[in-house]
């Protein structure tokens, strides 16, 4: 199926902060520099028609216009937002020139949402995501947007944003005061924050842990639900064999793991990473609001025999103790009082990054027609295998794996080892 013939796009333009903001040039901070994670991010949001309607003064209005007014006046608190990134040697900055950010307005004519499902991902990818026009530098953009009405009155956000200058919690919360001004609100309800300096520089940051080394699988993009009713059972499962109490996250993780280790057969170490919060152990932020990259990645390591050999309980236990370090290792990490520098990570098949996004308030950013149905990362060129857990569109209420997990000659049997688990 092609969408070439079917999504027109409206209008494309910079939307810059509707009022003067400051001329400056700001810092990243010691994470971002740490771990460098210099690509747009890019991800879908759809908004099924829900019979509501954004009025002013009698007139309808369609999803796009509201979004961009309400963008631009979003950018003036978030005016770095609107500038460009500076590249100066291994330092980067913000420029903070209020040139704005790339919007588009586009329209499905002919098809509905209820077609969704039966759209091929890649021209999902093509043609619901923003694309960077040749006088811009999408290197240097930090926030792409594109709307795009569809026949039946719903409506699809795609966004693409700079992992250099958010992360998942940090582009949320931006998200969400668009949101918020859309549906009538001045302000946003959290003022943002650009405090990098309070994020300690460890000592031990070495230039060699600021750049991922060029490496690439070819990785297949893989996507599986697990219902709730599936989780619940496992929960209930592995508590009464250890007397513990385990989180959707964990045990999912531990599936996950287990069953991509066997896939592929790992030999030697394997790696789970994840990317865990740590705005909560940063006592130097005076309030909420801080939208830069704030994560530690928590490296789990095992041998390949070791994950296959150990009971689910036992992986979900790994899993637990680890984000329990979390505050330890991060301490660590931030005097310098460590051997290997967590932020750098070694570019192997055997590693799996896996992000939870369930807890992100892309899943409460109302633009005035109700939360979204679903949300779905669409990169495809991470350079290691890379995973979110995401939750179900709705109506479903379990859990969806979706990213780059491995290589085509393994799909099929990652899949068999999941159902394996799921169905015994």
């Amino acid at each position: 199926m092609s969408m070439a013939s079917w999504v027109t796009k409206v209008a494309e333009e910079l939307v810059a902060p509707c009022e003067p903001t400051p001329s400056a040039t700001l810092p990243l901070s010691s994470i971002d520099h740490a771990v460098r994670l210099a690509y747009m991010q890019e991800m879908i949001s759809v908004y099924p028609n829900n019979n509501r309607e954004h009025c002013r003064r009698g007139v309808i209005l369609p999803a796009a216009k509201v979004i961009r007014e309400a963008l631009a006046k979003a950018l003036v608190p978030y005016y770095p937002v609107a500038g460009r990134l500076v590249f100066y040697g291994d330092r980067m900055e913000v420029a903070c020139n209020g040139e704005g950010v790339w919007f588009v307005e586009a329209a499905v004519t002919d098809r509905s949402l209820n077609d969704w499902e039966a759209i091929p991902r890649s021209v999902v990818k093509e043609e619901l995501l923003p694309s960077c026009p040749a006088h811009l530098n999408q290197q240097e953009m930090i926030l792409m947007m594109q709307v795009t009405h569809f026949q039946c009155g719903g409506f699809v956000v795609g966004l693409k944003f700079n992992h250099l200058v958010f992360d998942g919690i940090g582009v949320g919360q931006f998200l969400k005061a668009i949101g918020e001004i859309a549906c009538g609100q001045t302000h946003p309800s959290i003022d943002p924050i650009w405090y990098t300096d309070t994020i300690p520089a460890s000592p031990m940051l070495s230039k060699s842990s600021l750049s991922l080394l060029p490496a690439k699988f070819g990785i297949v993009n893989s996507m599986y639900d697990f219902s709730i009713q599936t989780i619940e059972r496992l929960k209930e499962k592995i508590s009464k064999e250890t007397s513990n109490q385990f989180t959707t996250f964990e045990v999912v993780a531990a599936i996950i793991w287990k069953c991509r280790t066997r896939a592929i057969g790992a030999i030697g170490d394997v790696c789970l990473i994840v990317p865990a919060n740590i705005r909560h152990l940063l006592f130097q932020l005076p309030k909420a609001g801080y939208y830069g990259n704030c994560f530690y990645p928590l490296t789990i390591t095992a041998t390949g025999e070791q994950i296959m050999k150990a009971s689910l309980a036992e992986l979900v236990g790994l899993i637990k103790d680890a984000k329990e370090s979390l505050p330890t290792k991060f301490t660590e990490w931030a005097s310098g009082n460590f051997k290997e520098d967590p932020y750098k990570i070694s570019i192997s098949y055997n590693i799996l990054v896996l992000s939870d996004w369930r807890w992100i308030e892309f899943y409460e950013t109302d633009y005035g027609w109700g939360m979204p149905n679903s949300i779905s990362p669409k990169t495809h060129d991470y350079i290691f295998p890379c995973a979110v857990i995401l939750k179900q569109p709705l109506p479903k209420d379990g859990v969806r794996l979706e990213g780059q997990v491995v290589m085509k000659e393994h799909e099929q049997r990652f899949i068999d080892e999941i159902n394996k688990w799921i169905n015994e």
